[in-house]
């Protein structure tokens, strides 16, 4: 009977313009998706269905209405859906399905349940186009968004693509949800490979994965202060290869949103705060100069040490002072307070500067000693020390740009 039921939906749901997919059973409370499609071409614009089928449910009227009871339980999820929801009652003798949007003006309390009167005149079809119409999710415009970053994070078995979204104006939660299918389906048909191995493997596949990271403001993104995150999997990828799953919402397309805040969100407040931009300079200019200093030694004791001309021994006893300063200045910039905005991207330079210099350091205490030998400590402070002063000619670069 309930397939019956969901036939005629689909039948019904395409005369009045609309694609209806069918949603996993898991999906407690919704049995279809509808969108709507215009001139042949979908919209992304969903309506969420329960469908109960058989006379059973068409058994009690008044005032011209069928009443339909559905629990509490139901109720408070069709409420708090970030769909909207119809519920569709269908008699499949004869052929006919009817429907009523799901509300907090069209529930009625009865105080021991609920009920919801579904008019008899209301037919699912081509009549009842418009009137669905108003109800679907919002279209949101391109320019009230930013997509500021793909990440291809593809292996052997998956393409996969991470995406970084930032908001231009604020959004309420059907609005997030439609922006997040509309990236994810867009995202899943890129071409992108972050290198020609990933491209000769999946070429011009499909993307399997899609996550997707929500950020309020451009500020937030830097704070790693999502508003939600979302994650789609195709269904045809082997479970063997696909992500563990996200706990959320399923908001159309199979694309489930979690709707929790960033575990990283108000770290920033936690007494330190943002101070300003002056006070950071203050602090990582002498960070910066000293680090050029030590890593000057570093170069000039290496390159003997490479050279044949020194040993380990006097490399380290020339150095001792350097990887020194690079530990006090490690410290102190991963204990500083939260930069400005406008000194971010200056603030990751040089923590990534400072990660390689602290390298050398590890690589050459006593865990290190213990774990590699000299050749390959040697071979790493090498490329340590290369990277570093990638990082130092970026610094220089991020440095001008807040002067």
């Amino acid at each position: 009977m309930e397939r019956q039921g969901l036939g005629w939906v689909t039948v019904r749901g395409e005369a009045a313009g609309f694609a209806v997919r069918e949603q996993p059973s898991s999906d407690y409370g919704i049995d279809a998706i509808a969108e709507l499609i215009d001139d042949e071409i979908a919209t992304g614009q969903l309506v969420a269905i329960q469908i109960k089928s058989g006379s059973s449910y068409l058994g009690e009227t008044k005032d011209g209405c069928y009443i339909y009871r559905p629990d509490a339980q139901h109720v408070d999820y069709w409420l708090g859906h970030t769909l909207p929801v119809i519920v569709c009652l269908c008699d499949p003798e004869n052929e006919v399905v009817y429907w009523e949007r799901v509300a907090k003006d069209t529930i009625e309390s009865t105080g021991k349940g609920y009920k919801l009167a579904v008019p008899q005149v209301r037919k699912l079809g081509k009549d009842t186009r418009e009137a669905l119409k108003d109800l679907v999710t919002p279209r949101v415009a391109s320019s009230d968004y930013t997509l500021v970053s793909t990440e291809d994070v593809s292996h052997g078995m998956a393409k996969r693509y991470s995406i970084k979204v930032v908001l231009n104006r604020p959004m309420t939660k059907p609005e997030l949800a439609a922006v997040i299918r509309d990236m994810t389906a867009k995202t899943a048909k890129r071409r992108y490979s972050r290198n020609a191995v990933v491209k000769g493997r999946w070429g011009e596949a499909d993307a399997h994965v899609v996550w997707a990271f929500i950020y309020a403001s451009a500020a937030d993104e830097k704070k790693a202060n999502y508003t939600c995150r979302s994650l789609w999997i195709d269904p045809s990828l082997d479970g063997e290869y696909a992500p563990i799953p996200l706990v959320g919402e399923d908001v159309g397309d199979g694309t489930i949103v979690d709707w929790k805040q960033s575990p990283l969100a108000g770290l920033s407040d936690n007494g330190k705060g943002d101070f300003d931009k002056e006070h950071y300079l203050d602090l990582v200019d002498p960070i910066v100069g000293l680090i050029i200093e030590s890593l000057a030694d570093i170069g000039k004791a290496l390159q003997k040490w490479q050279s044949g001309a020194s040993i380990e021994s006097n490399f380290l006893s020339e150095t001792k002072s350097a990887r020194q300063q690079i530990s006090d200045a490690y410290d102190a910039h991963a204990s500083s307070q939260e930069p400005p905005y406008e000194c971010h991207d200056l603030y990751e330079q040089v923590g990534s500067m400072l990660a390689c210099t602290h390298n050398i350091v590890l690589y050459h205490s006593e865990r290190g000693i213990e774990l590699w030998t000299d050749y390959v400590r040697r071979q790493m402070t090498a490329t340590a020390l290369n990277d570093a002063n990638k990082h130092l000619n970026r610094i220089k670069h991020e440095r001008g740009k807040v002067s």
